[in-house]
């Protein structure tokens, strides 16, 4: 059995696999490294007591998390915590090799397993993998290589995209919104976030709304009316449910224009064509692939784990002997 991980800031996320290459497990845990180690620690301990994996293969982009000083130490200190669980783990790094001894190399490396995982899947085309918190545009074409390595390049190139489908605050989706005729220029508070949007449109239900909310209430359709009520400075009374709808549709709309610049640009400098959407963002992705003015092939029709990419990469450079 294969035991495969993507440590996060915000997301750890898990899969298990059997010898034949069935997946028997996916999940993803909300485990907000701001707040310390201690609860990705206790959730490695429960993995290893659960499971007795034969391999085991870690990617990380949790590194960047601010409660460390470097991405040097951040490597060295989830590694550490993966090693206490698993001694056998092995890390992935920006040369897409898996080796025992992490380093600073692999810093950020998850979408590189993705990329190995859709190359042979797919031959060539352009992953747009929409995560709670970034979106990756990950060009490819087997035999070549088309991505940049590491974050600043990948920001440069238009191959990341710091906006997502949950933990993104509204604020940094638009500085402007428009109300009543009026473009108002929302309070630079997070008081609402995109999970928030989604769910009044009906793009996601409160069982995917698995990051934490700003202001730490429930997470119903009424709740979020009153948190985005707030970037507006007002409250749901004041501002009608139509107009906050409208609002929403609005952020939408924006979020999707800055990843479709991100993704033509992509696609025009590697003369690719086919879009192929996965993460649990799907339904902004959809509208991404409609503003680009490209045909998309949504991957959760075609492999499992879907949502959990970089994992199901991981496993397929375990099952080929990587």
């Amino acid at each position: 059995m294969i035991l495969t991980l993507d440590i996060g800031g915000a997301n750890t996320k898990h899969l298990l696999m059997d010898e034949s290459g069935r997946v028997l497990e996916s999940s993803s845990a909300y485990l907000p490294l701001w707040k310390g180690l201690r609860a990705l620690e206790e959730h490695l301990a429960l993995l290893g007591s659960r499971h007795s994996p034969d391999a085991v293969a870690v990617t990380m982009t949790g590194e960047l998390c601010d409660i460390f000083s470097s991405r040097a130490e951040g490597v060295e200190r989830i590694s550490g915590a993966v090693l206490q669980a698993f001694p056998e783990a092995r890390f992935l790094t920006l040369d897409m090799e898996l080796v025992s001894v992490p380093d600073a190399s692999c810093a950020g490396a998850n979408y590189l397993a993705s990329i190995y995982l859709m190359e042979r899947r797919f031959g060539e085309g352009v992953l747009l993998d929409i995560g709670s918190t970034t979106s990756d545009v990950l060009p490819f074409r087997r035999g070549e290589k088309l991505h940049r390595h590491g974050d600043l390049a990948r920001l440069m190139a238009g191959q990341l995209v710091y906006t997502g489908f949950l933990r993104t605050p509204l604020c940094a989706i638009s500085e402007k919104v428009p109300l009543r005729g009026f473009m108002l220029r929302q309070a630079a508070e997070v008081f609402a976030v995109a999970a928030d949007l989604y769910l009044v449109l009906g793009e996601l239900g409160q069982e995917a709304y698995t990051c934490a909310t700003p202001d730490g209430r429930e997470k119903s359709r009424e709740a979020a009316l009153r948190r985005i009520a707030r970037q507006v400075c007002a409250e749901v009374g004041e501002v009608g449910e139509e107009e906050l709808e409208e609002l929403c549709r609005y952020l939408a709309e924006r979020q999707a224009s800055a990843v479709a610049e991100a993704v033509r640009r992509v696609c025009d400098a590697h003369a690719l064509e086919t879009l192929y959407l996965g993460g649990c963002g799907v339904p902004l992705g959809r509208r991404v692939a409609l503003l680009a003015g490209m045909p998309w092939v949504e991957l959760a029709e075609h492999l499992p784990a879907s949502d959990n990419l970089p994992c199901l990469g991981l496993a397929a450079m375990l099952l080929e002997g990587r």
